[in-house]
């Protein structure tokens, strides 16, 4: 069987609800395979803590997960509608064995997804995730207790007060008392958090997209709309807007000039701060290779160095581990500061940056042009063929003269599209008129060989 993942991708197995692999069949069969990866290896029982978003489709799965798990010999405690997160600090907090999602984060209402944590609350690495789908695939019995070793079920009826309590703890005793925040909650998991820790730690909060009937999550709303949370910063006159996706483990944020910033706005506003402070574990910044060389920029002049790792939030915070960081992120807006959470964040990341605006009276409109963003060249290109990248002969001659004339302050990105018979090109540099030359050097190099 192939050492490449097949139903796992970035951030779980994710699909269209009651269609293949997003069944209850396939969920309980991957339930299953879950026990024998992620349990106990004898002793006690294990444990798992399983939330989920607002999805309609919630239902169904976690009632197929929950069957799966009890069937190999699994305690399952149901947490209900939670972030993300919120059960990743669960699970650690109650001393599971492992925790599982049922989400399709910033998805439409018809999919669905599964994602685990381990105990914890750090999200899975490759290796285990192939070999709970090596279990899933190879038609061979799992195992089945009976009689007392069959598992139970309980329920967590105070996992929303848990988590505000924790979120609100992040903030050191800093209030936020005279600020009007504006909420979007994406009719999402976040409905339930992240307006009850804002309103305890004394803001104003405006709550915009609170009304989840399990059909309109991420509904021309939440963190990928953010021409939403602009207009809704307006209409409110709010000081700071937050937006979050289906599962909160994502952040927009939208100064008072209801301009949204990116990720890695927020990545800079955050690692300037913590370096002024001295709070950035090894001076290190850990993001993907998706993130603007500006914040490679800001960091070193400060000190500091920015750490580049595949794109997911799960490879960000492998690193992190590894190196034993406490901050990164994505551009996507997965945040991840690593002395509270263990995986992207949406609330904590919104309170953190709150707190920073506190600490400097400076409004997010002046703190983010911290960041110089370096401009960007960037081809989509439409090819006959799709070899690999490395046999583009001159197109890659080119490559190669083109990052060493970039060095350490720009990159060069081709991948190729994988829906399309595209293959795009990004490159990133101080200037503009070398890196639109060298696009259309490489653009013309490509079209030639598969165009």
């Amino acid at each position: 069987m192939s050492d490449k993942r097949q139903f796992f991708g970035t951030d779980g197995v994710r699909a269209i609800a009651n269609r293949h692999p997003m069944t209850p069949e396939f969920v309980m069969r991957l339930a299953q395979a879950s026990a024998v990866v992620l349990g106990k290896k004898g002793g006690e029982r294990p444990r798992a803590i399983v939330g989920r978003d607002t999805r309609a489709s919630g239902e169904m799965l976690e009632a197929a997960l929950a069957a799966g798990l009890n069937s190999a010999g699994v305690d399952v405690v149901l947490a209900g509608q939670l972030p993300t997160p919120a059960v990743a600090m669960l699970s650690a907090q109650l001393g599971t064995d492992f925790g599982v999602i049922i989400s399709a984060s910033h998805n439409p209402f018809k999919d669905n997804g599964i994602k685990f944590v381990h105990g914890d609350g750090h999200k899975l690495d490759d290796k285990t995730e192939i070999a709970m789908e090596k279990l899933v695939l190879g038609g061979e019995d799992m195992p089945r207790p009976e009689g007392r070793g069959i598992g139970r079920i309980t329920k967590l009826v105070d996992g929303v007060e848990r988590y505000v309590r924790h979120a609100v703890a992040s903030m050191g005793g800093m209030k936020l008392d005279g600020m009007r925040v504006a909420l979007d909650n994406a009719h999402g998991a976040a409905a339930y958090t992240s307006a009850l820790a804002l309103e305890a730690l004394g803001a104003d909060v405006q709550v915009f997209h609170s009304e989840p009937d399990g059909f309109n999550i991420n509904e021309e709303c939440g963190c990928t709309h953010s021409e939403e949370i602009e207009r809704i910063v307006r209409s409110s006159q709010a000081q700071a807007g937050i937006a979050h996706d289906g599962d909160a483990d994502r952040i927009a944020l939208c100064d008072e000039e209801a301009i949204a910033l990116d990720g890695d706005e927020l990545m800079a506003i955050a690692a300037e701060s913590m370096l002024r402070k001295g709070t950035l574990k090894q001076n290190t910044l850990a993001v993907t290779i998706m993130s603007n060389y500006g914040l490679d920029d800001l960091v070193s002049r400060m000190g500091g160095r920015v750490i580049r790792t595949g794109v997911g939030d799960r490879y960000v915070l492998a690193e992190m581990r590894s190196l034993g960081l406490n901050f990164g992120g994505e551009q996507s807006g997965h945040i991840i500061f690593g002395d509270w959470a263990t995986t992207g964040d949406g609330l904590i990341a919104g309170l953190q940056l709150l707190k920073i605006m506190k600490e400097t009276g400076e409004p997010l409109s002046q703190l983010r042009k911290c960041l110089k963003k370096f401009p960007q060249s960037a081809r989509n290109l439409r090819v006959r063929s799709k070899p690999p990248i490395e046999e583009l002969g001159e197109a890659q001659k080119i490559i190669k003269e083109t990052e060493k004339k970039l060095g350490d302050y720009g990159r060069v990105l081709l991948r190729y599209s994988g829906t399309e018979q595209i293959i795009r090109l990004l490159i990133e540099g101080r200037d503009v008129e070398y890196l639109e030359a060298q696009a259309d050097k490489i653009a013309s190099a490509i079209l030639a060989q598969i165009g």
